[in-house]
């Protein structure tokens, strides 16, 4: 577990839940199986989405964070002024320092478990902090029934320990690949790079309290979302005792297709 998380119940507490009297989310998936679609579903019924990667965008500007980041990778990741690519547009007239090219960072960690490693010691404690404080807020403004904190690497680093319940998007490897040939020219290499650099999707399933497939169309997947939030949020079990992994499927017969969670795993099972 990432030692910059705390696992205990955050203080005060007013409610059923970790935070109080809203529940938060984990949300995880399969590279390219529309976990960002998921939230963006569950924004539009009224959670709170924090997305930890535009997080990690934002911790990457601060500067204290940037110099340690140019310190370890070298001159070589900073953006220059009309450099290409995601990340790393600058105006040559800013007084700060260049950005980092986020680009040229992924292109090194991801061929290398040890600067991965080293990346994340320096952009994952602040990431963290910054979660808490997003929660916090929301709990305290009290407008969402639920926070969402969407972030791939949830279980890896620990941050589950800030949700109440963790949620998977699935969908077949060829669908997902497909899926980012299209819309980010990535290649199968490239998928199982990444693919790499996390756990097992095996694993995580096993940890999740609900398994959305997305493996159909829009509508089918509104469905899902529908059973996720129905089950969640509107109805949820008690904290103490938490719905297992489920599977809100997008598509087949049974009530599952129009997003009713199936019957979920034994307890030992789950365990095994």
């Amino acid at each position: 577990m990432d030692p910059h998380i705390d696992d205990r119940s955050p203080s005060p507490s007013t409610g059923p839940w970790k935070h109080g009297t809203i529940p938060v989310l984990g949300l995880i998936g399969g590279i390219g199986a529309g976990k960002s679609l998921v939230a963006a579903l569950l924004a539009g019924r009224g959670a709170a989405v924090i997305d930890a990667d535009a997080v990690g965008h934002d911790v990457l500007k601060e500067r204290a964070v940037r110099d340690q980041v140019v310190a370890r990778f070298g001159e070589g990741i900073v953006a220059r002024p009309g450099a290409a690519g995601e990340g790393s547009e600058i105006s040559s007239e800013t007084p700060e320092p260049p950005p980092i090219d986020r680009r040229a960072v992924g292109a090194i960690v991801f061929a290398d478990p040890a600067a991965l490693r080293d990346l994340e010691a320096l952009v994952h404690p602040p990431m963290c902090r910054a979660f808490e404080r997003a929660i916090d807020r929301a709990v305290r403004e009290a407008r969402a029934p639920a926070v969402v904190l969407d972030a791939a690497v949830l279980l890896e680093k620990g941050w589950d320990a800030l949700c109440d319940r963790v949620v998977y998007v699935d969908a077949p490897r060829a669908q997902r690949l497909a899926r980012l040939a299209a819309q980010r020219g990535w290649t199968e290499a490239m998928l199982t790079a990444r693919e790499e650099a996390q756990w097992p999707a095996e694993e995580k399933k096993r940890r999740a309290d609900l398994i959305v497939v997305n493996d159909g169309g829009p509508d089918a997947l509104e469905a899902a979302v529908d059973g996720l939030w129905s089950t969640l949020v509107m109805s949820p079990a008690l904290p103490g005792h938490p719905p297992r992994a489920a599977q809100a499927r997008t598509r087949g017969p049974g009530p599952a297709a129009r997003g009713q969670p199936s019957p979920a795993p034994s307890e030992a099972s789950k365990r095994s």
